[in-house]
Order: C-alpha cells, then structure tokens, then sequence
C-alpha cells in the first residue's frame, strides 16, 4: 500500500474521531470494517491486502495516539461516569469496557480511582424504580437484589443499600 492509503485511512479515523471518542480497539475495528468492503480482487491478494490493511490502520491508532487525538485512559473514564450517571453499576460497567476491548487491568484500576459514590448510585437507582419499598418483606427484598444485581452493584454497595432501607 502506498502513502495515499495511509492517508485515507487516517482521514477516516478523523471523521469517525470528530462524531465521538472511541477506543483504540472500536476506532480499528471500524476502519477495518470500512476498508474490507473496499478491497476487490483475488482470494489470495484479498488476505495480503487485508493484513496491510490492519498494518497501516495500526500505524494510523498509534500515530492518534502520539497526537492526543485518542486516549484509552480518558476514554474509559469518561466511560465510567457517563454510565454511572445512567445508573449502572462498577460489574455492569467493568464488562461494557471489556467487550469495548479496553484493558481489565486499566479498567478496574480507574474504577477503584473514580470518586463516585456508587451505594449512593444504587440507592438512587431503587427509589427512582420502586416508589415504595417495604425492606421487611422477603420477596419485596429479593427484587431489590436482583434489581441491583442486573444494574452491575457489587454485593458491598447492595448491603449497603439495604441498610439504608431498614
């Protein structure tokens, strides 16, 4: 591949950079995707050209990267509290960055680092889904649980909760 398609695929990732932020594993398999549908020719040129592809889009994510155009780190922090003002909660969150392709090791790091009170969250979050809540009946209780379990709580932030309600 020659510089013009470097250069198309940078230009490509500006345009998908100017809409929204992206992580480096989204912002490659995007370009990738749109290139692939580009790439007409022979079976065996179309994996040469295909592992060209992923060469030169690496070279355009680290070259983004060099430029702060994009940021793993600001990205899932950003991440972190757009989804914890939507309610959800640290495991909810945690699993969303990694089907995103972002590093577990990061994720958690800046998960335990954010400053958002996350008991306070679920709290919130039952209030806003149960207008009246009985804490000491079993099966009402159970609902909350479960509530706040598929919400992504950890099990510290339910009992937490829980206190809070008795």
């Amino acid at each position: 591949m020659d510089e013009k398609f470097n250069k198309l695929i940078l230009n490509k990732a500006v345009q998908l950079l100017a809409q929204r932020d992206h992580s480096s594993y989204e912002l490659t398999n995007k370009i990738i995707q749109f290139f692939t549908k580009k790439i007409k020719c022979s079976e065996d040129e179309y994996y040469e050209q295909l592992n060209q592809l992923k060469i030169e889009t690496s070279d355009v994510i680290q070259y983004c990267t060099n430029q702060n155009w994009m940021n793993d780190t600001q990205y899932i922090e950003k991440y972190i509290v757009m989804r914890a003002n939507k309610g959800y909660g640290r495991y909810k969150i945690a699993m969303e960055l990694k089907q995103r392709g972002l590093p577990t090791d990061l994720t958690n790091k800046l998960l335990c680092m954010s400053d958002i009170n996350w008991s306070y969250n679920a709290h919130k979050q039952l209030l806003k889904k149960f207008k009246q809540i009985n804490a000491k009946n079993i099966l009402e209780k159970q609902r909350i649980v479960q509530f706040l379990i598929t919400r992504g709580y950890t099990q510290d932030d339910i009992k937490d909760v829980y206190n809070l309600l008795t």
